[in-house]
């Protein structure tokens, strides 16, 4: 044993430690490596899954294809709360799975925001649907991206689905490949697919429709066309071909829907059929309107204040016909165009409001003109007094600005604005007729006898040729009116054919009635005034004269 020792002893250490180190350097390399390589766990300033979450306050949606809707989600940041510490706050990121024909977006500001520990935010989510999304349910996911503000990787949650129904009438739905939409094709194969149901529904709606129109059509002529052949047969040749092109439309628009023609085709052939049907609409709604009107200045025609030669309110009712019905549906075809008609209409508000202001005193006489051409308070020809003016007018025309007159004496040619004329009283002397009632005023003394005279005034009355005395009208008669101060007062009234001629009637009567007066030994006083002369002595006079 001594020898080994002190051959052992005999050797250098140094030797024998350089193997040592080179394996100790080994290892030490090997650790970093190995610790390089594995990835780092979550400590508490990093991000992990379950920090943060989001609630949403709606779990569904019904939408209509084409609109928009808006809910709320919560996003929450479950971490405790550390004053002055940013290793539990969280940037959070909000994002969606796309959707085929569903846009979901929320705004700027809410995309990504900054959760401390326990504080939650209310996130706005709006949902809008496609004018042409297939009727269906979707599943809007929502997923947050979650970062630490301390550093660390981004960590991404699992979804959070928000079911969405859509409805859309462009969809076939259940209707797809049934008769009609609503029966099951019986037919065997290869004529029980959905171009053979669309065919078969085109044609019975055909059939149905045409069989609706010869029913329709005999009810439509009894209303509106009842004892005038003329008017029926306009109704047939108008609305035939109009009734029978709508079905057509209708067919087809459901022919396409059992065929299961996608949306995107439907839609433009839906805005195209709603414009045909706004049109052919117009169009019978104006042969109708033409058709009241020509009924309606029938029955007005058949009083004798409208005259047959003078229709001039045929015109304007066809004017304004045209533009009610042209304006509702212009409005109507922009609506299916998507134009936004309340902005139109607006403006249009704007705009009319400033020619309203501009042009008032013009507007004023139009409608007035409107309101005398409708309600008919005179007609050519009538002799009418306007305002608080005695001056006797002959109506010669009423236009849609101004009313015509002539003085009664056709001397003077008048011009009125028509709303002057409709805000004054209008007396017509002549609106149910010619015939007027004229008076004569006579007098007599008083001693004369009163009954013989009144005798003689209605005798004179019963003879003249223009009086009317056939019983139509009240008769002629007299009253005693007055008894004035050299005589008494008589009055007789009678009714005259014609109102023109009640001032040559008028003298007539009286210088019949002061004949006969005369050769009846009655008198016609004037007026006269007795003066009484006291006789005064001639002693007073001179008295008065020394004073």
């Amino acid at each position: 044993m001594g020898r080994q020792i002190f051959f052992y002893s005999d050797i250098d250490v140094t030797v024998l430690m350089r193997p040592t180190k080179a394996l100790v350097f080994l290892m030490v390399i090997l650790a970093i490596s190995v610790l390089l390589a594995i990835p780092p766990t979550a400590s508490g300033s990093d991000a992990a899954d379950g920090d943060v979450g989001l609630v949403p306050y709606n779990d569904h949606l019904r939408l209509n294809a084409g609109s928009s809707e808006s809910f709320k989600i919560e996003v929450l940041n479950y971490l405790p709360f550390i004053a002055n510490d940013i290793n539990n706050s969280r940037m959070v990121s909000v994002t969606f799975v796309s959707v085929p024909n569903v846009s979901v977006s929320i705004s700027d500001d809410e995309k990504n925001f900054v959760l401390v520990g326990q504080q939650h935010k209310s996130v706005t989510v709006t949902v809008y649907v496609d004018k042409y999304a297939a009727a269906s349910t979707y599943e809007i996911d929502i997923i947050l991206n979650v970062t630490s503000l301390s550093g660390g990787a981004t960590v991404t949650t699992d979804p959070v689905s928000v079911e969405l129904i859509v409805l859309s009438p462009l969809s076939s739905g259940e209707a797809y490949n049934k008769i009609m939409g609503f029966f099951k094709n019986p037919l065997p194969e290869p004529f029980n697919g959905p171009l053979s149901s669309a065919v078969i529904t085109f044609l019975i709606w055909m059939v149905i429709g045409t069989l609706a129109m010869f029913i329709a059509m005999p009810l439509l002529i009894r209303v509106f066309a009842v004892g005038r052949e003329d008017t029926g047969e306009k109704i047939k040749k108008g609305l035939r071909t109009i009734i029978l092109l709508v079905v057509l439309l209708f067919a087809f628009d459901s022919g396409l829907r059992v065929y299961g023609t996608a949306e995107e085709i439907i839609g433009p052939v839906e805005v195209l059929f709603d414009i045909f049907y706004i049109a052919l609409g117009a169009v019978i709604v104006w042969r109708i309107y033409l058709i009241f009107i020509q009924h309606m200045i029938t029955r007005l025609s058949r009083n004798h204040r409208v005259d047959q030669r003078e229709m001039d309110i045929e015109p304007l009712l066809r004017l304004f016909g045209k533009l009610a019905i042209s304006v509702m549906a212009v409005a109507m075809i922009m609506s299916v165009w998507g134009f936004n008609l309340t902005a139109i209409i607006t403006g249009a508000g704007i705009i009319s409001l400033g020619i309203t202001l501009g042009a008032q005193n013009i507007l004023n006489q139009f409608f007035s003109g409107m309101v005398l051409l409708l309600t008919r308070p005179f007609k050519s020809g009538d002799l009418v007094k306007i305002g608080g003016n005695n001056t006797i007018y002959k109506v010669s025309s009423v236009n849609i600005m101004n009313t015509v007159f002539e003085n009664w004496d056709n001397e003077e040619t008048v011009i009125m604005p028509n709303n002057t004329v409709s805000s004054s009283t209008i007396v017509n002397l002549t609106g149910d007729g010619l015939i007027y009632k004229i008076t004569v005023f006579m007098n007599i003394a008083y001693d004369d006898d009163i009954d013989l005279a009144k005798e003689i005034m209605k005798k004179a009355a019963m003879e003249h040729p223009s009086v009317i005395n056939n019983g139509s009208v009240d008769l002629p008669s007299t009253r005693v009116t007055a008894l004035l101060d050299s005589s008494i007062e008589l009055r007789l009234m009678a009714y005259v054919y014609d109102f023109n001629d009640n001032g040559k009637i008028g003298g007539e009567l009286r210088e019949a009635i002061f004949k006969a007066f005369k050769e009846s030994g009655l008198t016609v006083p004037y007026p006269q005034r007795d003066v009484h002369i006291k006789a005064v002595h001639k002693d007073h006079l001179q008295s008065e004269e020394d004073d």
